[in-house]
């Protein structure tokens, strides 16, 4: 977790701030309901944590340099996942949303809750325009990706909202809701399987699931239950890069305990053909629906 960002948030009075944090634009708010941070490279949440609980959405302490993306937070991966089409090869992987720079407004905020709206600051791809809406109250998330074709043909979209949830050790966690999903498993060069009961960590994990289910992951570490509903989605990617993160820089082997990825996503499995004058919402909402009744130390 970036222990830096979290110290610049602790000398903030309750308000908005906007802050240049390692080369990047933030936007920083501490409410009633806790705190959020917002990029403006990428649109990208960087940082929840609702009043008197943990984060809930991690951070690497290890940030490279912009314009590089992010490890962590929320990932806007726009307008396609994973490798770019085959007729795109030369374009980035994930796509190009997290990479540049959006425009934020504030449409409301008070001690109930927040809603932000975000445009790119120019056009990404031809033809498509993206906006993302982010609302916070108090221990939900909600973060939206609407995509509308105003081009003439039709488009073959794919794409994730990329969430990197903080946990207390991943080694020690389950995920509920997608037992008896069918799956294929990138680890396994996407070997096909079905999920066997919860999922649980020991390894390199990175399966995507056939699945509209909501997910629910259970903390004992923390003593809470993390909520991950979506919408728009018919693929569910889990990830953890388990003993690979050791050649990540951007990861290393102390922080690979910290998190874990439950990705609302339209896979090749499941993409979306948007056609022209349509427009696809893509979403997740995160909740904390169990936790300790005690405050937590952050």
């Amino acid at each position: 977790m970036n222990r830096q960002l979290e110290s610049v948030l602790q000398t903030l009075s309750p308000g908005v701030h906007q802050r240049n944090f390692q080369g990047f634009d933030l936007l920083l708010i501490r409410k009633a309901w806790g705190e959020l941070v917002v990029s403006q490279q990428g649109a990208q949440v960087l940082y929840y944590r609702p009043e008197n609980a943990r984060p809930v959405i991690w951070l690497s302490d290890r940030l490279k340099a912009p314009p590089a993306p992010f490890r962590g937070g929320v990932p806007v991966c726009w307008p396609w996942f994973a490798d770019p089409p085959v007729e795109l090869a030369d374009q980035p992987f994930h796509g190009i949303a997290r990479t540049n720079p959006w425009d934020w407004s504030i449409e409301a905020l008070d001690n109930a809750g927040a809603r932000l709206c975000l445009a790119p600051i120019k056009s990404l791809w031809p033809g498509l325009e993206p906006r993302i809406t982010v609302r916070v109250e108090e221990d939900v998330l909600e973060i939206e990706i609407e995509t509308i074709n105003r081009g003439d043909i039709a488009v073959e979209l794919t794409g994730a909202l990329h969430t990197y949830l903080a946990v207390s050790d991943v080694n020690a966690i389950e995920l509920h809701g997608l037992e008896d999903c069918l799956y294929a498993d990138k680890v396994k060069q996407y070997q096909e399987g079905r999920q066997q009961g919860t999922v649980r960590f020991t390894a390199a994990f990175d399966r995507i699931y056939h699945s509209r289910a909501t997910v629910q992951v259970q903390d004992p570490g923390w003593q809470r239950q993390l909520q991950i509903a979506k919408s728009g989605s018919g693929s569910t990617v889990v990830w953890n890069p388990g003993e690979l993160a050791e050649s990540m820089p951007d990861v290393g082997a102390e922080q690979q305990p910290e998190f874990v990825c439950v990705e609302a996503a339209m896979t090749r499995y499941a993409p979306v053909q948007l056609q022209p004058g349509a427009r696809h919402r893509l979403g997740t909402v995160i909740s904390i629906v169990e936790q300790a009744d005690t405050p937590a130390d952050t």
